[in-house]
């Protein structure tokens, strides 16, 4: 199956490695530590040392927490400003079964009881994949976890040459931060292409 290769701006992005073999880093730490000092020093802000360790500190756990959560897909770092709290995305392509309408909206809706209201589903094409879905949701963290609204958007295309659909998705406990994100996300999934099969 084809995998999905992003042309990302890396003045905005980062990528978690997949895997620490043969990479410079020897796990999350040393990568959060580098990436860390490159954010900051192409930032043209001044750091303090507690500067770097908070994002130092922060990209690791990034690193060691966020693939988890969707296992099998690979995990890019939104992060304009070395002070934000960097906003992962997920992207993977999935093997393309049923039709095509039904799939790419199952995708990017899911049916899920924590919905706050209808998700907002619209048409969104990009040059290398062509017509596709976006949506943007709400949904409610239990009590347990404070109520917290949290935002999301998924996007979904079906690829014919290749049999696949890519997903992307993005979530995050702070809606406004998604919402600050969205022309950088939209680029982004723009720059997604999929080999062409061989």
């Amino acid at each position: 199956m084809s995998w999905p290769h992003v042309d990302y701006d890396t003045d905005l992005w980062m990528q978690i490695p997949n895997s620490w073999a043969g990479t410079p880093w020897k796990g999350p730490k040393e990568w959060g530590r580098d990436l860390a000092e490159a954010w900051w020093d192409e930032s043209g802000l001044e750091a303090t040392r507690k500067d770097l360790k908070v994002l130092a500190a922060t990209l690791r756990s990034c690193a060691e927490r966020f693939p988890l959560s969707h296992p099998e897909f690979d995990v890019y770092l939104h992060l304009p400003d070395p002070r934000l709290m960097p906003l992962p995305v997920y992207v993977a392509s999935i093997e393309a079964d049923g039709d095509r309408e039904e799939s790419l909206r199952a995708l990017v809706t899911t049916d899920d009881p924590a919905l706050v209201e209808k998700p907002i589903v619209e048409d969104f094409a990009t040059g290398p994949l062509g017509a596709g879905l976006r949506s943007l949701r709400y949904t409610q963290l239990g009590q347990a976890d404070g109520g917290t609204i949290v935002a999301g958007v998924r996007y979904a295309w079906r690829h014919e040459a290749t049999g696949c659909d890519v997903l992307v998705i993005v979530s995050a406990p702070d809606p406004r931060r998604v919402l600050g994100a969205m022309d950088d996300l939209d680029d982004f999934v723009r720059r997604i292409s999929l080999p062409d099969p061989s």
